[in-house]
């Protein structure tokens, strides 16, 4: 079952691997984090989260959200020692438009199907706390299940030579088996043929 899905987040932050000192963020969410929020949504829990692997989406956003900055305090290493201080940007307003299909998901119940029951018999799924996209802070105000409107949107394309390097797989316990993949932004409408925009979060992690 393919589904789309629309995401309103008040405010969120995706990090690229290259910041340092200074806390930007990319101007879109990354596959990897929208992966992550999806197997929340439906109850997969993180140490689980291979099982969907080969899963394709889209991602559009509905126009590049605004950008804000915060002075928050930021944690650089394990001790109270390191944390200290420092500026942020944050993304504001963002509306989120994703669209999914199993791929080469081999789970017995496909990703896009275990997210099509999670909002048609919300008591089958078992989870806990809130739902986020990206840090736990980053908290998703509504999700549904819905038709995309006749308008234009922001789409993430897959792109070699594009101008952002984003994950799409992430390993916390072993960097080098981080994936990144290029992309371009590229504008469209949101009624627009998907082909060559498809995302798969790989079947095989080298």
């Amino acid at each position: 079952m393919d589904v789309s899905v629309l995401v309103d987040v008040p405010f969120c932050a995706f990090r690229p691997y290259a910041s340092r000192e200074y806390q930007d963020t990319y101007p879109v969410p990354t596959p990897s984090a929208v992966y992550g929020m999806l197997l929340s949504l439906v109850g997969v829990r993180r140490e689980d989260k291979a099982l969907h692997r080969g899963v394709r989406m889209v991602l559009a956003v509905e126009k590049l959200p605004e950008k804000a900055k915060v002075f928050r305090k930021l944690r650089r290493g394990k001790t109270l020692e390191d944390i200290r201080p420092d500026y942020q940007d944050l993304l504001l307003d963002l509306r989120l438009w994703i669209w999914l299909q199993q791929g080469r998901d081999t789970a017995p119940i496909p990703l896009p199907d275990k997210v099509a029951t999670a909002f048609s018999s919300p008591s089958s799924v078992t989870r806990s706390g809130g739902l986020s996209l990206g840090e736990s802070s980053y908290l998703v105000d509504t999700i549904s299940i819905k038709e995309p409107p006749d308008a234009e949107g922001v789409f993430l394309q897959p792109n070699e030579e594009g101008f952002y390097s984003l994950p799409v797989w992430v390993d916390h316990q072993d960097t080098s088996r981080t994936i990144l993949r290029r992309f371009a932004l590229t504008a469209m409408s949101l009624r627009s043929g998907l082909t060559s925009l498809w995302i798969e979060i790989p079947s095989s992690i080298v």
